[in-house]
């Protein structure tokens, strides 16, 4: 079985990725240096629990995530699409966020007028 610090290097590093954010930028928002974090990642340090607490903070996932051990599936891209749009309008005013929402489903509808229109053809 795997060192629960290994565990947790790896799954803090897929979700980073997830997020598309560099060690810097994950390393900022969780208030800790980019060389701790790169440590933490390729676990030549262990972080303290406080330390995974605001990781995972960050990160916007509950702390038991971060200890998973059994290999996480792939995401499926509504999964991701949605960790996105959240990342996109984290910090945003009420109205940014209602702005952004509604630009999304006017996309969104114009792809299935699209869909539609193709499909008659």
């Amino acid at each position: 079985m795997k060192d629960i610090y290994d565990v947790v290097g790896e799954r803090i590093r897929q979700e980073r990725k997830t997020n598309s954010l560099t060690i810097e930028q994950l390393a900022g928002l969780a208030g800790i240096s980019p060389s701790f974090l790169a440590y933490i990642e390729t676990k030549k340090k262990k972080a303290s629990l406080e330390t995974i607490g605001k990781l995972a903070k960050a990160l916007g996932i509950p702390v038991a995530d971060l200890f998973k051990t059994s290999k996480i599936p792939e995401k499926g891209i509504v999964y991701t699409a949605s960790r996105t749009f959240a990342q996109l309008i984290r910090e945003k005013s009420p109205t940014e966020i209602r702005t952004a929402l509604e630009v999304a489903k006017t996309v969104l509808r114009e792809i299935n007028r699209g869909k539609r229109s193709s499909q008659k053809e």
